[in-house]
């Protein structure tokens, strides 16, 4: 994937994005009617986007067309008690994933803390049964989409927001993962969409990403990821599959490659231990 960089200089001002200039912006990108995407978004590093998350979301899905599928974090902060599926909180990852969330036929996968909300013929399959396999690792709908040759889009967000990185940690088996975190509880009560309780053990939810940018030059050098510049947001357009991948060998170098280096940042200091010769 070749690296480009399109449309305005985001240094420069900007009073609005609107329809047509965002989806000459995707289109420059690399997204194409069909395509599978994996969207994290910042809506507020656009600048101002002419009617909203609404706008994103239309474009979105006007480009992909009916054969493509729309899949977006819906993740929700951990709290005490039993989490209740039918009146789950609002997500922290934003308002372009609520929009998307309320479109007809949006399918929101049914976990505790790492769901997804996804539209398009591939989204039952994506999002089915999320809270009997990993939040985001091996068999997660993320990994699903990788697998049926999804791509990972990030608006106006860095790789710290890029959760398919966790994916590959989960394929990479850093020591780490998937051990029981200090800071966690070991999982969640929650109450399905038919009223039954069910125990969802959580030994996968993912930890600190501020490291991640750390792979990017990684990933740059293999040739993985296409830039542009919509707005005033920085945007990446990568493969999932590809991308997984590349975290295993980057972490096969490394195995601490995607820790961040704060001494006061406790998941990482706690990652660390597993990595030394005798943990």
């Amino acid at each position: 994937m070749s690296n480009l960089v399109i449309d305005i200089d985001p240094a420069q001002p900007m009073a609005s994005v609107g329809p047509q200039q965002l989806l000459a912006g995707l289109r420059a990108l690399g997204l194409q009617a069909g395509d599978r995407i994996l969207a994290h978004s910042a809506l507020s590093s656009f600048g101002r986007v002419e009617g909203g998350a609404q706008t994103v979301v239309d474009v979105l899905l006007d480009l992909m067309g009916p054969r493509g599928t729309l899949v977006m974090p819906y993740f929700f902060p951990l709290y005490d008690g039993i989490f209740d599926y039918a009146h789950p909180p609002a997500p922290y990852t934003g308002a372009v994933p609520r929009e998307l969330r309320g479109r007809v036929g949006a399918v929101l996968s049914v976990h505790p803390s790492h769901p997804v909300v996804a539209l398009g013929p591939a989204a039952a399959h994506i999002a089915a049964d999320h809270y009997l396999v990993s939040a985001v690792g091996q068999g997660s709908p993320i990994d699903r989409l990788a697998k049926m040759g999804g791509k990972v889009l990030l608006l106006g967000v860095g790789q710290s927001a890029n959760t398919t990185l966790h994916t590959g940690e989960a394929y990479a088996g850093v020591p780490y993962w998937g051990r029981m975190r200090p800071d966690r509880a070991a999982g969640r009560h929650m109450l399905l969409p038919t009223g039954q309780q069910v125990w969802v053990p959580l030994p996968e939810t993912p930890g600190d990403s501020e490291g991640f940018a750390r792979i990017e030059p990684f990933l740059v050098e293999r040739d993985l990821i296409r830039f542009g510049v919509i707005g005033r947001a920085r945007c990446r357009l990568m493969l999932g599959q590809p991308l997984i991948e590349a975290v295993v060998d980057y972490l096969r170098r490394d195995p601490a490659g995607l820790l961040c280096e704060r001494p006061d940042c406790a998941y990482c200091t706690w990652a660390r231990k597993y990595l030394a010769p005798n943990p």
